[in-house]
């Protein structure tokens, strides 16, 4: 219920959710570019002359309209490319009328009409700078790794749900123990203080015996009171982890099953660090982090190359009076038109890009270093965990026993009072020993269970061990 319900785990299952869809987003960088254009072009050009030559250039107007697709995009090698097509009417209006040819054209314009039409494949490569990484790749590779990196934390976020679960259950069950010992604790001092009025009355006892005992008596009323309390808490903690809506519940009264018990464990010290390496989401966070950094590293050294890059172009062109000829003249390459070569770009100084390709090498170490630490950090932990479990099983041992000899104390004490050889101070001394070694052995009992939970979750293997397996799309 918890791994559906919980408010922190849905919060966290969108992150994943928006790290693929920057990374999707960056692959739209591959993405072909298609426009279209349509233009209208027109020039009125007055009468003007050349120095160089004898005749005066004679005013006219020109109108051309031009229309056309383009499709445009990059490769991830580094390639640009720009496939444009372009065709239209071209038409000039020459007046004739300054020469001796204006008989031969109606009013004395010339009237000039032709279709064009161009096709061309541009393309550009990338031989140094930017050839095997660019920005765009570097892009994509980072938001790669923050996905993974997203994926790693929302896993982590599940075990640490399941361990919460598991914590506030063995502190529910705890709790409940709890209650049944302070309600033993209160059923012997109830006897003890009955017992104790009936020797008063008799003249077997002081009177301020009955005032010890009864006070008490009051003290293990407030001790259960408080109890119950302690135990209302844990349900209402433990049904904020398992349900996103607290309100429906709030009149739920959870019962755990079972008693707690103590089932040794025997950790593997060697396994258990292969474990965690291999096993514990926030190690392969860390690595994916170091994985990113050498792909800054990767993207600022290829950034240090001059830019050197190959550029060609290739296409068709046709002029006819008819526009399919002339279209037809250009897609069918009858009249060919191209060209190639290289593009250089030297930066002189390169300081920026010499200084940030050193930042990114530092950073690198950083994240390398961040992750040895984590590394350290969780084989300390399984270190103390593997030490801690066989010394908290021990306690549950122990205090098993210290209660089982403080009960068998107490009926000694008790007979011992009823055959007024000690006193009722004495009895309440023991009584009181018992229900500290009941609560010893309680806690003692949850204190265990909950490490075992917590090495589980060090070692990274609490959701084996709840035969949970998760498989993150």
């Amino acid at each position: 219920m918890a791994l559906s319900r919980n408010l922190d785990l849905q919060i966290e299952h969108l992150s994943p959710q928006i790290a693929r869809y920057d990374m999707i987003s960056a692959q739209g960088a591959y993405d072909p570019t298609l426009s279209f254009q349509a233009v209208s072009k027109f020039i009125e050009q007055p009468g003007d002359f050349d120095p160089r030559k004898q005749n005066p250039y004679l005013p006219y107007d020109d109108r051309s309209d031009t229309v056309g697709p383009d499709l445009s995009g990059r490769l991830p090698l580094g390639l640009s490319y720009e496939l444009n097509a372009v065709a239209g009417p071209d038409s000039a209006h020459t007046d004739m009328r300054s020469t001796d040819q204006a008989a031969d054209y109606p009013g004395g314009v010339r009237n000039t009409n032709n279709y064009y039409a161009d096709a061309e494949l541009t393309v550009r490569q990338h031989l140094l700078k930017d050839f095997w990484i660019d920005s765009y790749r570097e892009k994509l590779l980072f938001r790669k790794k923050d996905l993974k990196i997203s994926q790693e934390a929302l896993r982590l976020q599940i075990m640490k749900t399941t361990l919460a679960v598991e914590l506030n259950f063995f502190d529910l069950l705890a709790a409940r123990e709890k209650i049944a010992v302070e309600e033993k604790a209160l059923e012997v001092k109830r006897q003890f203080v009955t017992e104790t009025r009936r020797r008063i009355q008799v003249g077997d006892l002081p009177p301020l015996d009955g005032q010890q005992a009864e006070s008490q008596l009051q003290n293990i009323i407030t001790a259960l009171t408080a109890a119950r309390q302690v135990l209302v808490e844990q349900q209402n903690e433990l049904i904020g982890l398992m349900t996103d809506d607290f309100k429906s519940w709030a009149d739920v009264d959870l019962q755990p099953v079972g008693p707690l018990v103590a089932v040794q464990e025997e950790p593997d010290r060697f396994q258990s660090f292969q474990n965690a390496l291999t096993k514990r989401p926030d190690v392969a966070a860390a690595r994916s982090a170091v994985e990113k950094s050498d792909v800054a590293v990767r993207f600022q050294k290829n950034q240090l190359f001059p830019s050197l890059d190959f550029t060609g172009t290739y296409g068709g062109n046709g002029i006819d009076p008819q526009a399919g000829s002339a279209i037809s003249d250009a897609v069918h390459l009858r009249y060919h038109q191209y060209s190639y070569g290289v593009v250089a770009s030297i930066p002189l100084g390169n300081v920026t890009a010499r200084n940030d390709y050193k930042a990114s090498q530092a950073a690198r170490e950083v994240a390398r270093l961040q992750l040895k630490k984590a590394e350290q950090q969780i084989l300390i932990q399984i270190a103390d965990y593997v030490s801690r479990v066989p010394s908290q099983f021990s306690q549950t041992v122990s205090t098993r026993q210290a209660r089982i000899y403080a009960d068998t104390a107490l009926a000694a004490e008790q007979k011992k009072w009823q055959n007024g050889l000690t006193t009722s101070f004495d009895v309440l001394l023991f009584q009181d020993a018992l229900t500290a070694a009941r609560n010893a052995e309680v806690d003692a009992l949850a204190e265990y269970n909950k490490v075992v939970a917590q090495f589980a979750f060090a070692e990274g293997t609490i959701l084996e061990r709840r035969h949970l397996s998760l498989e993150l799309k």
